[in-house]
This record gives structure tokens, sequence and C-alpha cells, in this order.
């Protein structure tokens, strides 16, 4: 499932975590992440109980849009590459600019939501597309939490 890139996409954070930084990835990181790859789409499926015509038109449309959530991901993970392998040396124009990085794709993933939120209202009720988007809250902050755990906060 593409969901699971997106969660996969964590579990290859949690491995640069080891690197120039110093970091140390916690089982508990890992076992978050296994967890809820293998789990995902099954998590997303129980919070919206959907019947069987809900389900044909959602599915298709949700994976689409973990596909593209999925890209930004990658983004942030290289910026986190990036953070971690300058670590030890970098400058402030570099970490501003590693901060702008940050905000645009935060920017990116808001736009992406607000698209989506109004084609899953097409094949959804609105209570389901805003359980939908709860629960991908959630189970993002869950993994968002692990990986600040790990990572450094910039030098002074």
């Amino acid at each position: 499932m593409k969901a699971k890139i997106v969660v996969l996409s964590f579990a290859l954070i949690a491995m640069i975590l080891a690197g120039p930084a110093d970091a140390q990835v916690r089982d508990e990181t890992i076992l978050t992440y296994k967890v809820l790859s293998e789990e995902w789409h099954d998590l997303i499926a129980g919070v919206l109980d959907l019947t069987e015509a809900e389900a044909e038109g959602f599915w298709p449309i949700y994976e689409e849009y973990m596909n593209v959530k999925g890209a930004l991901w990658d983004e942030r993970i290289d910026v986190i590459k990036l953070f971690l392998t300058g670590y030890d040396t970098m400058g402030p124009e570099v970490a501003r600019g590693l901060l702008g990085a940050s905000f645009e794709i935060d920017s990116k993933m808001v736009a992406l939501e607000r698209a989506y939120a109004d084609r899953f209202d097409d094949v959804l009720p609105p209570a389901k597309v805003v359980r939908l988007f709860q629960a991908e809250n959630k189970l993002e902050t869950m993994m968002s939490m692990e990986i600040a755990k790990d990572i450094p906060l910039a030098k002074k």
C-alpha cells in the first residue's frame, strides 16, 4: 500500500538518525514505525467503517493522496538528512534555509489535505471525512513524536 510508503519513510528517518549527529534511535521508535506501517490501512479502514459503495469510491482517491503525501514526506526526509549531515558544522544561513524548507513542506501538506478533503467529500459523508483527517493526524502525531525524541535540537 502507498500508505505504507509514508510510514516506511519514517523508518528511513530512523536509520538516518543514527548518523552524523550521533542520535540514538530507540526501540520504541522502531516499534512504532513497524506497527503503524503494518496496520496503517487497517487502522484507517477501521476508523471509517466504510460501506462497500463508499470503499469503492474512497480507496482509489486515498491511494492517490498517499502517493502525493509520500512525496512530501520524502522532501521532509531530505531536510532531516541535511540537518543531521551538517549538524556539527551548520552555519546560520543553512540552518535558516532548512527551517524555511520545512515551513514550505508544511504549507504543501496543508494545501494537499485541503484539496483532497474536497475530493473525499465527493465519496464520503462529511463526518467520515473529518474522522479520516482526525485519524491521520493522530497516527502522524504519534510517529512525529517518536522522531522528535531522536532528533537533536540545533546547536546554539
